[in-house]
């Protein structure tokens, strides 16, 4: 669809929520501090606070405002909304400056004398923790904060953007009047599809708004408009899975979190039937009939750990779960958490939580969650902002109030802090051990592409074989079966890669039985520590596991 500018003619802003903005306000009009920080990243929040400080409501004090921007420099906000960049009146700075005062220590001794002399707002917008001039910063909001010139003038400083807490030192952070922006609210989606809709013509009843709605959640406000809007431009109307996919996109590109759409529910999973009826049992089931649990006051699940050998299948069961009950799965990416930078950590493991609780009813993955480690002592900067991640995290699966299904998974259990496996974290603690022979033989039926006994179809597609199918089955369960003993779901797909692999680069029409005993003869596995592994991961079952029946796996 082609779209030019005249597609899309202007109204006037929506108008959103600015509860943010009058808290902040009211912290600094009970002098509570001089500096209101507004932890926010979202472009449209920006202009919003621009638009509330150009029309002021009534009972509210009007400010002759500046901003401060690391490339626009600092300037002078205008009725039109429009930031004209300063230019000093007169003074030894007069001849100096020729263009933008992009010098972010120039700009604060500038506007410590304005803030101090007269009613002054100063706006200091996209400013990052590993910016030029952040010592002058710190010092200069350290003394604005509890300033007596700017108490009398009513002066206001506004330090705002995504990372603007973790710019501060702790010292600071105590002195400067803090308020979270939510990235939006059901009414602010709402107040944007009607806004959207009305724009370009599109007719919505409730229940396609309420949809729409639900499908932005997790994103701001600047996000969600600009998913909407690529939508109409590619469909002419807001294709859900054109939003579902731009989201997707959106999130992924913040590095933190990655949302993933399953593909395979648990009939891709051979055997483990132990694992798959006591997950349909006890949340499955939990989860489906809401109104039941209720009645018998049976808590939703909210938190499941699934710890066993690598390539057992962890992350397997837990799409499947996600699929299986409908739920986004949100992969929370913990190797991306940590940066350099002093503060940041903890802000992106923080911004992850609120993305994930809004985006919830969801599956968050947390693989590898042994990478938080365990809780030590904090010998340095470092160490502290370890220890703030983990502290977050401890909170977050402890939270009563928390919407998101967690599912973490390990292969070092006993590398866990006790407070992850204390009860209250996670619901329910399942091994995920060595298939056993059942479920060797339907893992090695499934990657065939074989149906089950059952007649129900495999997920996967079946290449060509030399023999009848009962015949193959056969010949898989009492030949290559009892030589895969603590083979891994992994290595058993792998070896009937190599068996189709191998008929293909033999110019066969068909995968013979020989072709699974070259595989099976091209493996190496070192049994001994096999059965050692074993051996642990059935001391850990027996050390962390709630449910006996997981027990019998290990025998």
């Amino acid at each position: 669809m082609d779209v030019s500018s005249k597609d899309f003619p202007k109204l006037r802003h929506p108008k959103y929520d600015r509860d943010w903005i009058l808290r902040g306000l009211k912290k600094h009009k009970v002098n509570y501090s001089m500096v209101i920080c507004f932890e926010t990243g979202d472009p449209t929040r920006f202009e919003q606070l621009k638009r509330f400080f150009n029309h002021p409501p009534k009972g509210h004090v009007g400010y002759k405002t500046y901003i401060f921007e690391p490339w626009t420099g600092l300037g002078l906000l205008k009725k039109n909304g429009q930031t004209e960049p300063y230019k000093p009146e007169s003074g030894r700075f007069t001849e100096e400056i020729d263009g933008k005062i992009q010098n972010l220590a120039q700009a604060l001794n500038i506007m410590d004398q304005k803030l101090k002399k007269e009613n002054t707002a100063l706006i200091l917008y996209g400013l990052s923790p590993e910016m030029e001039g952040k010592v002058h910063l710190v010092s200069a909001l350290k003394s604005w904060a509890i300033s007596r010139d700017l108490i009398q003038n009513r002066s206001l400083v506004i330090l705002m953007g995504a990372s603007s807490l973790s710019i501060l030192d702790e010292e600071t952070k105590n002195l400067v009047g803090h308020v979270e922006v939510k990235s939006a609210k059901d009414t602010e989606y709402d107040v944007l599809i009607n806004y959207l809709s009305n724009l370009f013509g599109i007719d919505l009843n409730d229940d396609e708004k309420g949809t729409i709605r639900s499908s932005l959640k997790g994103l701001n406000l600047h996000q969600s408009e600009a998913v909407l809007r690529e939508a109409y431009a590619s469909n002419g109307y807001f294709d859900l899975d054109a939003i579902k996919t731009s989201k997707g996109e959106l999130v992924k590109r913040m590095g933190i979190l990655e949302i993933e759409e399953p593909k395979e529910g648990f009939d891709a999973i051979g055997g483990y039937e132990e694992v798959k009826n006591f997950i349909n049992d006890k949340i499955i089931k939990v989860i489906h009939r809401p109104e039941r649990a209720l009645e018998f006051a049976i808590p939703l699940p909210r938190g499941i750990l699934l710890f066993g050998p690598p390539g057992t299948g962890k992350t397997l069961f837990a799409k499947a779960l996600s699929k299986t009950i409908k739920l986004p799965f949100i992969n929370l990416k913990t190797e991306n958490i940590y940066s350099k930078w002093l503060g940041e950590s903890g802000q992106r493991m923080k911004g992850a939580i609120q993305s994930a609780e809004q985006m919830s009813p969801a599956i968050v993955f947390v693989d590898e969650i042994d990478r938080f480690g365990k809780r030590t002592a904090a010998l340095d900067s470092g160490s502290e902002e370890t220890r703030r991640v983990f502290s977050q995290l401890l909170e977050w699966l402890g939270d009563e109030n928390r919407k998101a299904i967690i599912i973490g998974t390990t292969n070092r259990p006993e590398d866990l802090d006790e407070a992850f496996i204390r009860t209250g974290r996670f619901d329910y603690k399942i091994p995920i051990n060595y298939p056993d022979e059942e479920a060797r033989f339907h893992i090695l039926r499934i990657h065939l592409g074989i149906p089950d006994e059952n007649g129900r179809e495999s997920p996967k597609p079946r290449p060509p074989l030399a023999v009848s199918i009962g015949e193959f089955l056969k010949f898989i369960r009492e030949e290559i079966v009892p030589k895969t003993r603590n083979f891994t779901g992994a290595e058993l797909e792998e070896l009937v890669t190599r068996a189709k692999r191998n008929s293909f680069e033999r110019e066969a029409e068909s995968v013979t039985k020989e072709d699974f005993v070259w595989a099976l003869a091209s493996f190496r596995i070192d049994l001994e520590n096999r059965i050692h592994q074993q051996e642990k991961y059935k001391h850990l079952a027996e050390k962390y596991s709630d449910e006996r029946a997981f027990l019998e796996d290990f025998k």
